[in-house]
């Protein structure tokens, strides 16, 4: 199957094959996966002003995507930016990181924590949380306070801040799993896992995987469906 994977952001030197290669090592045997930025929009998103500047290329790139014989596209960010228009536009699985992480994690414990980047990004999560059916499941959302174009600077730092805000999600907010609250945190899940003791969602795994198992399982939304809602 092809995949491919779209940063709803300007094109970083070295990012787009950073993101193939990570993506890669958990995909199936035989998924081809593509990875593309945009040409026009955003630097980052971290507002609904920087989203309404990526939507309109995002569906753009899905509409291109669909007509070159990709099986789904996956959007990653997890604010799921344009995941719905895009989802009226073509008839492949078009899935977004925040949904995916949202299902995968309620399988996986009683309440869930989402750790983000700044504070101004709470609301949104508890916005799309509410939006999924999934507000009941989410105890908390906390951030590390390190912007998007910060997060590669330091890993060390990163993961140090996630640690912290993980272990008090747990302890204090009675989270039994956590989310990675930024695509830009990937390839910090299983550390974290491993030093907090909790399953961690890695919202960009989580979003490619789960698009491999409904191309899988020949499923995909119905666009009727969702322009009558």
């Amino acid at each position: 199957m092809r995949i491919l994977a779209i940063h709803p952001i300007l094109e970083r030197e070295g990012y787009d094959e950073l993101t193939r290669k990570i993506l890669s090592k958990v995909a199936f045997q035989g998924t081809e996966i593509d990875v593309v930025s945009l040409e026009r929009g955003p630097a980052s998103i971290e507002s609904a002003y920087d989203e309404a500047l990526a939507v309109p290329e995002v569906l753009k790139i899905v509409v291109k995507a669909e007509r070159q014989g990709y099986d789904a596209v996956v959007i990653l960010c997890m604010g799921d930016p344009g995941v719905a228009p895009a989802r009226e536009l073509v008839e492949i699985p078009v899935v977004g990181p925040c949904q995916a992480s949202l299902t995968i994690a309620s399988t996986l414990g009683e309440r869930c924590s989402i750790l983000t980047i700044l504070r101004e990004a709470v609301p949104t999560f508890w916005r799309l949380a509410r939006r999924y059916g999934f507000e009941g499941h989410l105890a908390s959302v906390r951030s590390i306070e390190i912007p998007v174009l910060k997060l590669w600077d330091d890993r060390d730092a990163v993961f140090r801040a996630l640690a912290r805000e993980g272990r008090l999600a747990i302890e204090e907010d009675g989270a039994d799993v956590l989310i990675l609250g930024c695509t830009g945190m990937m390839d910090l899940g299983e550390r974290l896992q491993q030093q907090l003791g909790v399953p961690v969602v890695d919202p960009a795994l989580a979003a490619l995987k789960y698009a491999e198992l409904l191309v899988s399982l020949n499923l995909s939304h119905r666009r009727v469906a969702l322009s009558e809602g």
